[in-house]
């Protein structure tokens, strides 16, 4: 899988995602809280953001 195929999946799971919260079957911070955790498992480049933004709020709550 190329760089582009990366981006091009995680823009379609962004876009379920965003699909998925505005249909109301889940609240928007579950949606949010899902794809994030999602992005980070799987490994994309969107990844490193996710990670810092959960190790900063960790930090901040736990430090």
């Amino acid at each position: 899988m190329t760089q582009t195929d990366i981006w091009i999946v995680d823009t379609f799971l962004l876009l379920y995602v965003v699909m998925v919260a505005r249909s109301r079957e889940i609240k928007w911070y579950q949606a949010t809280l899902i794809s994030l955790f999602g992005f980070l498992l799987a490994g994309t480049p969107f990844s490193y953001p996710v990670w810092f933004m959960v190790k900063g709020v960790g930090d901040f709550l736990f430090a």
